[in-house]
């Protein structure tokens, strides 16, 4: 294989030093970290565009030991197929090359296949256990059709048109949507709950968010607590695949009753969730900037800092949290700073607007393409948690600052989105109607008796 000396650098602890990924002159070598994760470089490695065209992505096959397709393992032979179609899975350390080449491909076809395909997908992002089938024509050797499985609902093909073009596309999977309905009380944690239900912790996620921006899970649950909601279930074949949307969702503790209601009005592509009364869901900003953590020290003025070993102006929220957790910017704004800077570690500042500014410190990593100048979302992911600067473990150090002074993040008054249009206010009324009556006739499953509390079990 022909290379050149460009190397993109891998995230370090996932990999053993010194592994990268190397473009290479017949495509791109993507090495496959042990926890199925495909490193990406850091924003300042980040490939061109021309890279990215070049780029081939790493698939190899599992089972096939030729190009015959002969099985390599003690399976059973998978059923024959058409002459010239190959079939393989997505391994770890491997690339597509090799992989490719095994059934007579060439560097060319792997080329043409990221073409295609570069519009729509980033072989960057594939996991092990993707599957993919070759289809050369037996004759010519020509790329007639690739196939690429990233996931059941997620697969994209490569065939030629009527005019002999090779075209890639995201495949549509016919699928079917179901109604479920989801209500639990909570004895120690979210999590718990949803497994004594039965439900996967995907529906966890999806719960945080609908309520991002007035309950922080962590801090406000409470033993006692209870939730309901109407979920879509996606199904593929039979066999449930993921969540889709939640339509209605209820929280009541000690926090208060919370309910939100997705609303899609007549004749719109978009929709978005409102309150029970027509206003929406979506304040300025997060109740926090991350999911399921452990608030380890709350805004205080005579704190006692941990490391320096005096008593200093404390002037924000400390989240404690794995290292690596996204964190989110907590409101739409301009990044003026995003860097290092002396204690803080890696420090990303938020300008809101009307005299608001975020901070986020001590963080891990900055996210690619977070730069001084760049506007970033709501609920973007902007870095990850870390231990940067001086700290004692990995935490995030959040602070908003109003009219130029530090201020308690969790006293903040916030605004609301725009309410229900005027002119959708009737049709919105009924979908609520129809869906508060969905919640209310919900049961509500009781913790066991041996379902550990929180002491027992400890901080998740």
């Amino acid at each position: 294989m022909l290379r050149d000396d460009r190397q993109m650098e891998l995230t370090p602890g996932r990999m053993a030093a010194g592994a990268g990924v190397l473009v290479a002159a017949i495509g791109l070598v993507l090495w496959v970290t042990d926890d199925g994760a495909i490193d990406a470089p850091e924003p300042d490695a980040a490939p061109s565009a021309q890279a990215m065209i070049e780029a081939a992505p790493a698939v190899v096959h599992r089972g096939v030991a030729d190009a015959g397709g002969a099985a390599a393992t003690a399976d059973a032979a998978p059923p024959p197929r058409p002459p010239g179609e190959y079939g393989g899975v997505l391994q770890k350390d491997q690339t597509v090359t090799a992989s490719l080449q095994a059934f007579g491909a060439t560097p060319q076809h792997v080329h043409q296949i990221v073409q295609a395909l570069r519009a729509v997908y980033d072989f960057r992002d594939a996991r092990p256990g993707a599957r993919f089938t070759l289809e050369l024509d037996p004759k010519t050797q020509a790329l007639r059709r690739f196939e690429f499985e990233h996931g059941p609902l997620d697969i994209y093909e490569v065939a030629r048109d009527a005019e002999g073009n090779l075209v890639g596309r995201k495949v549509d999977v016919p699928v079917e949507v179901v109604e479920a309905e989801v209500g639990a009380e909570i004895k120690s944690s979210l999590y718990r709950a949803m497994q004594r239900v039965g439900e996967s912790p995907a529906l966890v996620a999806l719960i945080v968010d609908v309520f991002a921006w007035d309950i922080d899970f962590f801090k406000d649950t409470q033993p006692g607590d209870r939730f309901r909601v109407v979920v879509e279930k996606i199904h593929k074949d039979g066999a449930f695949i993921r969540y889709g949307r939640i339509l209605a969702a209820e929280y009541t503790g000690k926090v208060g009753t919370f309910r939100t209601f997705w609303f899609q009005p007549p004749g719109d592509e978009q929709g978005q969730y409102y309150l029970e009364d027509g206003r929406s869901a979506r304040k300025t900003f997060l109740a926090t900037p991350l999911k399921f953590v452990r608030v380890s020290s709350r805004f205080n003025k005579r704190r006692r800092h941990p490391v320096l070993g005096y008593t200093k102006a404390h002037n924000g929220v400390d989240y404690a949290a794995p290292t690596g957790t996204p964190v989110r910017a907590m409101a739409d704004g301009k990044v003026i700073f995003a860097g290092r800077k002396g204690p803080n570690g890696n420090l990303i500042r938020i300008d809101h607007g009307g005299g608001l500014v975020s901070a986020y410190a001590h963080l891990h990593r900055i996210g690619r393409g977070i730069e001084r100048g760049v506007h970033v979302r709501q609920k973007q992911v902007i870095g990850q948690v870390g231990s940067t600067g001086r700290s004692t473990g990995p935490h995030l150090h959040f602070g908003v600052k109003q009219g130029g002074r530090w201020i308690d993040p969790q006293s903040l008054k916030m605004r609301r989105a725009a309410p229900v249009p005027a002119k959708h206010k009737r049709a919105f009324e009924a979908v609520v109607a129809r869906r508060v009556e969905r919640l209310q006739a919900l049961a509500v499953l009781a913790p066991t008796v041996d379902e550990p509390t929180e002491d027992e079990e400890g901080v998740e």
